[in-house]
């Protein structure tokens, strides 16, 4: 291939991939904006979690930033097939049939997956948590949390605990590419749990409860994996032999 047609491959690429974020860009931003409109209910499923809670904004504009936050939050999870298939229509002419059918196996189990973390995150981990935190209040206290400090508290554990059952995922789209082996998995084992629970400490906020709850999960879900990364090769195996 000669230089101009390297440029022109490369700027043809270019083009294609200004393409695909403009148009993830704009769906998102559209949205947003249509999330936005039921920001109050969505907060009102917040507040439900532990309803003796008292809140409060401290700031004129901090009761607006939240719901922009919020609403540019759901926007990205809502989108995420349309952002997924964007992704998918740039990348996949670079991939192999097999590895087309591990992305995209992984994409729409990615979804699932996260989906479930963060239902579980809320149905289970933080009405746990939260009244947790509500039984330690001092008499002499009164608790007065910050909107933004509550609504960014139960955000980050939902996202935290969606990425970490992305786990058995990311292996199964590794193992299925050929990039990750049981053998691997079984070796490392023990360092991976030790992994779980730092990763536990520094994505969740710094209690033990919420530590825990989310590392429990994750070990069982490292278990799934190494049974999913052996049952991935083990295809591989056959379909390599035929």
């Amino acid at each position: 291939m000669n230089p101009s047609q390297k440029t022109g491959t490369l700027v043809e690429h270019l083009a294609e991939l200004r393409k695909r974020l403009i148009i993830i860009l704009t769906v998102n931003i559209a949205g947003a904006l249509i999330c936005y409109q039921y920001m109050a209910t969505l907060i009102q499923l917040f507040i439900n979690l532990n309803p003796g809670m008292n809140l409060v904004y401290i700031s004129p504009s901090e009761l607006f930033m939240v719901y922009v936050k919020l609403a540019l939050l759901c926007a990205v999870i809502i989108c995420f097939p349309v952002s997924a298939l964007q992704i998918w229509l740039f990348i996949s002419k670079g991939l192999l049939k097999k590895e087309q059918f591990y992305v995209l196996i992984s994409f729409f189990f990615g979804l699932i997956f996260f989906l479930a973390g963060a239902i579980f995150c809320y149905y289970v981990v933080l009405p746990v948590i939260l009244q947790f935190f509500s039984r330690i209040a001092l008499e002499e206290i009164t608790p007065m949390v910050s909107i933004e400090n509550y609504i960014s508290f139960c955000t980050t554990m939902l996202l935290s605990f969606g990425a970490a059952f992305e786990l058995p995922v990311a292996v199964f789209l590794l193992s299925g590419l050929g990039l990750l082996k049981p053998a691997t998995l079984r070796r490392w084992h023990g360092i991976c749990i030790l992994l779980i629970f730092i990763i536990a400490a520094v994505i969740t906020p710094p209690d033990v409860v919420s530590q825990v709850l989310l590392a429990v999960p994750m070990v069982g879900l490292l278990e799934l994996s190494m049974v999913i990364c052996w049952l991935v090769d083990r295809q591989r195996q056959k379909t390599d032999k035929s």
